[in-house]
């Protein structure tokens, strides 16, 4: 794919600038494509570790070497640029900052940039900065790209019709306020490859509308949709179970045909009960509130009271737990009541838990349950198992804090999910599926839209009570 002739031309001109890049236009392809094409080692800057792996992925396809460039999140380059100079950046070496520690970080980098001290170190170490997902740049993340960018020509792709993150009240970028004053705009991206590589040419231009549409205000008129749109009216809110039943076994599944359900964006507990009404695996957010109040229970309780948070929480996860007549029968046992049957191996790690503090016992009882059943919220489970595992190792620190070092390693990692998936516009953002229903039955912004109608590169299945759609 060739370089876009402004942008080739703002790359000659070493000019700083923006470039508006629409969902599935081969955003991606572009910046990879300009790294493989340019003599200058180049600084890519993005905000996710899923964006770092997409870009590395991308430019090994097209054989660039990895000394040519330097690839980490905005965070990453902060923090090891502020703790490299901790004099000059006054960074106060946090050792691994969390939440709200990361504007000390961010503050740190912009004082260090804010000098002297690096200029010649930035300027021989880098010839062009790429940064991605510009949308997503908090205040104080654009203030220290555009501090770099007054060493380094620097190019931004954006589009803020996907600005959907919230960051815990930490203000966000303003495209027009912001953004465009430091980085004018160069290009927007015109072809639309997610689709036009898949010859789905009627969903790629209904798309083009849609987006029209809501950056006008206007609202989107569901009948006019191309037949790979098919649209599920919710006339009455009693059909919403039918609907979900009709719109998300409609496909046949695999590796190659897979299925997003983007539901609830607020709400971990509503998708994961769509997950089990649908057969589906849900999709947990890293920082799982679940797992994290899990953990905290199960290491605060002891005995029944440790039982029944951990009997509760796989009531939540597993099809078929039946934790009412299980927990009174563990109590009738623990009591001294005679049974004729003998103690299954689940009964038997039930018992464990209550008799004793460790929690190699709780571990017993997951994987008992796991067997022969369906587990929809699989990531859960084994994110708390980890925990416990890790927790159960000499000098370990809380299982709180082992939680959070496992999520973190998955974070790292990346994860991969099967064919069929219950989602939210912030978990799929960046991500792409043959196949996806869009719930659009509470009212939802313009990005939000956007985002959920966009992953989907064959057929979307829209579930919505208004044939009109509008923004909130």
């Amino acid at each position: 794919m060739a370089i876009p002739e402004k942008i080739h031309k703002a790359l000659q001109a070493k000019a700083n600038g923006s470039v508006v890049a629409p969902a599935g236009y081969g955003k991606t392809e572009t910046i990879a494509d300009i790294v493989a094409g340019t003599s200058d080692r180049c600084l890519l800057l993005t905000h996710t570790l899923a964006g770092v792996d997409a870009l590395r992925k991308r430019l090994r396809e097209k054989g660039v070497r990895s000394h040519r460039y330097r690839l980490e999140t905005i965070a990453a380059w902060s923090l090891r640029y502020a703790a490299a100079y901790p004099v000059t950046s006054g960074f106060p070496r946090l050792a691994t900052p969390r939440g709200h520690q990361w504007t000390t970080v961010y503050a740190a980098a912009q004082q260090l940039l804010g000098g002297y001290t690096i200029d010649r170190v930035i300027q021989a170490s880098y010839g062009l900065i790429l940064v991605d997902e510009y949308q997503d740049c908090t205040a104080d993340q654009h203030a220290v790209v555009a501090l770099l960018s007054n060493l380094v020509p620097t190019l931004i792709f954006g589009d803020p019709l996907q600005s959907i993150f919230d960051f815990g009240g930490e203000a966000t970028v303003r495209w027009q306020v912001d953004v465009l004053p430091a980085f004018p705009q160069i290009d927007e991206l015109r072809t639309p490859w997610r689709w036009k590589n898949k010859g789905n040419d009627p969903l790629a231009v209904w798309l083009g509308t849609v987006r029209d549409d809501l950056q006008a205000g206007r609202a989107i008129d569901l009948r006019r949709a191309p037949a790979c749109v098919q649209v599920h009216h919710l006339d009455e809110p009693r059909r919403l179970r039918a609907l979900e039943r009709k719109s998300c076994n409609q496909v046949s599944l695999s590796d190659s045909n897979r299925l997003a359900i983007i539901a609830s964006k607020s709400s971990e507990e509503v998708r994961a009960a769509l997950a089990k009404r649908v057969y589906a695996q849900n999709v947990e957010t890293i920082e799982c509130k679940v797992l994290q109040r899990a953990c905290s229970n199960v290491e605060a309780t002891t005995g029944i009271d440790r039982l029944k948070v951990v009997m509760r929480l796989l009531h939540q996860s597993i099809v078929g737990v039946n934790r009412t007549p299980f927990l009174r029968r563990i109590g009738e046992i623990h009591g001294g009541k005679q049974i004729r049957k003998p103690l299954t191996p689940s009964e038997t790690a039930a018992l464990a838990i209550i008799t004793s503090d460790k929690l190699e016992p709780v571990i017993a009882l997951l994987d008992e349950f796991r067997k022969g059943r369906r587990t929809f919220r699989g990531e859960l489970i084994f994110a708390l198992r980890e925990s416990l595992q890790l927790r159960c190792l000499p000098g370990s620190p809380s299982l709180l804090e082992c939680a959070w070092h496992v999520q973190e390693r998955r974070r790292h990692a990346g994860r991969r999910h099967g064919y069929k998936i219950v989602t939210s516009t912030l978990l799929a953002k960046g991500l792409e599926y043959e196949n996806s229903v869009v719930f659009l039955t509470e009212p939802a912004t313009k990005e939000d839209i956007y985002v959920a109608l966009t992953r989907a590169s064959r057929r979307i299945d829209i579930v919505t009570a208004a044939l009109d759609l509008s923004a909130k």
